[in-house]
């Protein structure tokens, strides 16, 4: 699926949206690759509703015509206390609360939301920092146990883990969120702080190697049909051919 058709498909469910909840209603945006015009053929669609209270619904997820959408329905007050937050996971999270193509806006409620980021604090960066150790102490335990134990599957899982942890960690070292996670390995390594060798630290712990990277994809795309099969003898089926909201 192309650009063009994602924002076309976008713009109907702002309508379905407004039909249904009307003036409970503050502000529809896109976000990830698809607001950034960044989204591949395989993209999916993500997209949240800031609503004026809580609503019954907080979530609907389903596959259309081969794409995923996701839609999000965040109260007012929980979208702006979420902005205020530095977290452990605030590199993955701040983009969410930045990058966005508003589809519709009632009283400027984004300048809302852009007003509650500055008023982050920024000792709140070592908090997060100090959870987030607390967490890797955890994560090398159980790393020492599967090496010393000789449980080779769950040792190389946890090391990449470990790998993908530290580059969340350096985020918050280095007071950076990731925009894309298409190019967050590269653009961690261009960070001023960072460990000594992380590059190669990083490539050696995640197993990164693309000598076998044609067998790998077929591998998972058998993986995901016969998971599809599984899911087809139970009567479960993953498309939907109409939008819901």
């Amino acid at each position: 699926m192309e650009h063009y058709a994602r924002i076309k498909i976008a713009e109907t469910l702002k309508r379905k949206i407004l039909k249904k909840y009307k003036s409970r209603v503050l502000g529809i945006v896109i976000y990830g690759s698809v607001a950034k015009n960044e989204d591949g053929h395989y993209s999916d669609l993500e997209m949240y509703v800031v609503t004026k209270k809580k609503l019954k619904v907080s979530e609907v997820r389903y596959v259309y015509r081969g794409m995923t959408i996701e839609v999000s329905y965040i109260p007012e007050r929980k979208m702006l206390s979420g902005a205020k937050k530095i977290t452990p996971n605030w590199p993955i999270e701040a983009d969410f609360y930045r990058s966005y193509l508003i589809l519709h806006e009632k009283n400027e409620w984004f300048k809302k939301l852009q007003k509650a980021i500055s008023s982050q604090n920024p000792k709140d960066f070592k908090k997060a920092m100090k959870k987030m150790l607390v967490w890797l102490n955890e994560l090398m335990g159980k790393i020492k146990n599967a090496y010393l134990y000789k449980n080779n599957h769950l040792f190389l899982w946890l090391t990449s883990f470990l790998g993908w942890e530290s580059i969340i960690f350096l985020g918050l070292a280095n007071r950076k969120y990731f925009k894309s996670e298409r190019y967050i390995f590269k653009t961690v390594k261009k960070f001023p702080i960072l460990p000594k060798n992380y590059p190669y630290l990083l490539e050696t712990v995640c197993h990164f190697s693309v000598r076998d990277r044609q067998r790998v994809y077929h591998a998972a795309l058998k993986l995901f049909a016969e998971l599809n099969a599984i899911a087809c003898r139970q009567k479960i089926v993953l498309g939907n051919n109409k939008l819901f909201v």
